[in-house]
Parts: C-alpha cells; sequence; structure tokens
C-alpha cells in the first residue's frame, strides 16, 4: 500500500506529459493489485495552496476535488506527532533538517506502515524507516 506525495497528484492530474504518463503507470498499478489509494490531510493542505493561488478558484477547487475523490485521507495522529519528533532530532543532529511538511507526511507513511510515491526522493531519502518509491 501507498501514500501518494503532492508532487504525484499534481503530475497525475496534469497537462499530457512524460511525468503524467509515469504517474498514470504507477496509479494503475496500485489500482490493479486492489490497493486502497491513500494520501494525507497534509497533502491535502498542500493542494489547498493551489486552490488560493489560482486565478481561476473555482475551477481550481472542482478540479482538486476531482483528484482526491478516489484517495482515502490519512491524518496525522499521535503516533504521526512522535515519529515526527524523532526523524527530526535524527536529522537535525545530523546537519540534514528538512522541510517540516515533508517529515509530518514522512511520519504519517511511517506510522501507518505505507511506503510513499513521490518524485521528490531526495527531500524522504534521509528518513529512517520510510520506504520511498519513485515515478
Amino acid at each position: 500500500m501507498a501514500v501518494f506525495d503532492t508532487t504525484f497528484l499534481i503530475d497525475w492530474s496534469g497537462r499530457e506529459s512524460a511525468l503524467r504518463t509515469r504517474a498514470e503507470s504507477v496509479l494503475l498499478a496500485n489500482v490493479r493489485a486492489a490497493e486502497p489509494l491513500y494520501t494525507t490531510r497534509l497533502n491535502v493542505a498542500e493542494m489547498w495552496i493551489g486552490v488560493h493561488r489560482s486565478v481561476q478558484r473555482d475551477r481550481e477547487l472542482e478540479r482538486v476535488q476531482k483528484i482526491l475523490r478516489g484517495f482515502r485521507v490519512l491524518e496525522f495522529d499521535a503516533s504521526a506527532a512522535e515519529v515526527f519528533g524523532e526523524q527530526s532530532a535524527h536529522l537535525i543532529t545530523r546537519g540534514r533538517p528538512i522541510g517540516d511538511m515533508d517529515i509530518l507526511i514522512a511520519a504519517i507513511a511511517i506510522t501507518n506502515r505505507q511506503r510513499l510515491v513521490t518524485r521528490n526522493v531526495d527531500h524522504f531519502r534521509e528518513i529512517r524507516g520510510l520506504v520511498v518509491e519513485s515515478y
């Protein structure tokens, strides 16, 4: 099972491109395997940024709602909070801090025993216990 990151959601829903084709391939493989499709509440929040930046807000909101329709949304809970703290401390200690949003998303994937499907592998490379799948 997999958690689909914001990069995936944007690429999969975008205009025809090599990225969209690759994203569709990964999505179809998960659907064929009858795996549930997950994203996180934080990825949903990132999608809202696009809605609020759009000059056609209603149209973008409709697009985002359509994108998210097939995904179950995983929440940030107490277990994820602990993993977030652990991972953040580890990265800071190693001198390799990354953005909090990425660590929060990773913490949700880890606590739900899910791999993370993303184009931004470098953002997640240093997070212990996270299985990252690129496309």
